[in-house]
Parts: C-alpha cells; structure tokens; sequence
C-alpha cells in the first residue's frame, strides 16, 4: 500500500467519525504533535481524536498536495467541518507522517487552531 493511501483511508475514517478505526491506523507506540499538543502512544492519541469526533457533526479532509521521501509523506489539505451547532469551518494545513509497515508512527500537524 502507497504512504497517501494509507493517508486518504486515516482522514475517510476521520470523515465517518470512526474513532477505533482512526486509531487503527497508528503504531501502538505513535507520537503526534500539533499546534495544541503533544501526545505518544495511541492510546494518549485517542484523546485528540474522541474530541474530533465528538465535536463535529462532520470532518472531510481532501488532500491537495504531497511529496514521498522514504518513509515520509508530506501532505497539505484543505478540511470542511461542520460543528455539532452546524456552523461550517474551512481549513487548510499540512501533515507530515512517518508510516512503516502500513502505520502511522509520528504524526506532525500544522494548522491554524482558530479555523477549526
């Protein structure tokens, strides 16, 4: 499997709000860093993302552009949300992940946390 599809099918189980198979895509032992926090083991993980799928209504990510580098993928994306009171949010930013063996191993987000 290509790095950007392991990509594509983490941010589809974002857009079901599927949290056990969001998770599915990280290495136990994963880390994840963004603007807002810091995280290692998917377990610690899951607390960013109970919070993405409880707090909005519906999450799409479209990938735009990407670059493969051995083990790495950078990607940037645009993201429509719509909070649970239905009011629409547009983002855009950048992932850099670490995927071995079909698994997330470190996460890097950056992204304005005022557009979500």
């Amino acid at each position: 499997m290509k790095k950007i599809d392991v990509v594509k099918s983490y941010w589809n189980s974002e857009g079901e709000k599927n949290l056990q198979k969001i998770l599915s895509h990280f290495a136990e032992d994963a880390k994840f860093s963004s603007p807002t926090m810091k995280l290692e083991g998917r377990n610690n993980i899951k607390i960013f993302y109970e919070g993405m799928v409880t707090g909005f209504k519906e999450i799409n990510v479209l990938p735009t552009h990407w670059i493969e580098q051995e083990d790495e993928i950078a990607v940037e994306y645009d993201c429509k949300l719509i909070r649970n009171s239905g009011e629409e949010r547009f983002a855009k930013g950048f992932n850099l992940f670490k995927i071995k063996n079909g698994l997330i191993e470190n996460l890097r987000c950056y992204f304005n946390p005022a557009e979500f």
